[in-house]
């Protein structure tokens, strides 16, 4: 299936079909995000915030959040 015609059938869905693929679609693209943050973990490309915060401890400039 294209992107055209995905979008074709998107746009014939009922305001209620819509609401519900809208909230599918969110939750799809949070799940995609989890994985994604957990793939960087784990490869270590967010390591430079671990680093960050021990410095930030350690020099005493860590603040707590809001």
């Amino acid at each position: 299936m294209s992107i055209a015609e995905i979008e074709a059938a998107i746009k014939t869905l009922p305001k209620e079909e819509l609401s519900r693929f809208d909230q599918w679609y969110q939750e799809f693209l949070e799940n995609e995000w989890d994985k994604q943050i957990a793939q960087d973990v784990q490869k270590g490309k967010l390591d430079f915030l671990l680093d960050e915060v021990h410095q930030g401890r350690l020099n005493g400039t860590l603040r707590p959040l809001p």
